[in-house]
């Protein structure tokens, strides 16, 4: 393919899709408001969490969290009387041991985060849904291929695109597929000290939601060798934040070369990114160029 498109989210928004983090917090507000609430408990948001969603995921104060949420311990006498009761009726009804208890603080935030992925995909479908004036700019449409990180089908729907030269890398809404977020916060020999078993599982659940790009793209054998023999590489509306980082060094390290890099920018934040890009991957510095997304006719 000649032309490689990697797509973010700022290319839906420029279509016309109401699909910014700050967009998702007022759906959560107006339609799942008890969702939100416990977000704004569990998480101490301020400023432009939202704005940073993926990556604010995996800042929880883990030992903050398990300290709000653990219940005071229970006077003696109460204790005993509940492993009395529980020795009766483990006589009657044999209880295989669990080889390690359960945590109401780990078991809350599973809770929370699993259905906050429901919210996700009921909001992206909302999203599409609601488009009615849609942009367009300019893509090329032959020997191309699209590495799309949106949920959403503005590629096949509008630009009527192919679906088997798009690969909708953290899924796709539409064809009920788990839609991927997360963070770039490693938790795994990282557990903090201590015997402290609450800690340690919500950890664990907090881990889960890790993203990790490697397991994503090693899902798609051919995806080396159709990339490999790339000419132009535009990357158009990815903030190129920390979470997405990796997939670009992997990108960046399978194409050619001497193919010529285009980046779209629509904030100072994202020209800061893409030159951050640029220094950590010097061999590209001159073959790249920025512009903004432009609207075209369809």
């Amino acid at each position: 393919m000649k032309h490689l498109y990697i797509i973010g989210n700022g290319f839906d928004l420029f279509t016309g899709l109401h699909t910014s983090y700050a967009h998702f917090r007022r759906w959560l507000e107006i339609n799942y408001v008890f969702v939100y609430e416990n977000m704004v408990t569990a998480y101490n948001m301020e400023g432009e969490w939202w704005s940073d969603f993926e990556t604010q995921l995996g800042q929880l104060d883990v030992e903050d969290y398990v300290r709000r949420f653990t219940k005071p311990e229970k006077p003696l006498a109460e204790i005993i009387a509940d492993l009395e009761a529980r020795r009766h009726n483990e006589r009657k009804v044999p209880v295989i041991p669990h080889l390690c208890s359960e945590s109401p603080c780990a078991n809350r935030l599973r809770g929370l985060l699993e259905i906050l992925q429901f919210c996700f995909e009921r909001w992206v479908g909302d999203c599409q849904r609601m488009i009615t004036d849609p942009k367009y700019t300019h893509i090329e449409k032959d020997d191309s291929f699209f590495i799309n990180f949106n949920y959403t089908d503005v590629l096949e729907w509008l630009y009527e695109i192919p679906e088997e030269r798009v690969l909708h890398i953290h899924g796709r809404a539409s064809k009920h597929e788990r839609l991927i977020f997360g963070h770039n916060q490693s938790f795994i020999g990282n557990m903090y000290d201590g015997p402290n078993h609450d800690i340690e599982r919500t950890c664990f659940e907090l881990s889960k939601y890790e993203k990790n790009p490697y397991e994503h793209i090693f899902k798609y054998d051919n995806l080396r060798e159709i990339i490999s023999d790339t000419k132009e590489i535009h990357v158009y509306g990815l903030s190129m934040s920390p979470v997405d980082e990796d997939y670009l060094d992997w990108i960046e390290e399978h194409t050619p070369l001497d193919c010529k890099w285009e980046f779209s920018w629509y904030t100072e934040k994202d020209k800061e990114h893409i030159n951050k890009f640029v220094l950590d991957h010097w061999r590209i510095k001159d073959r790249y160029s920025i512009m903004r997304l432009q609207q075209v006719s369809n």
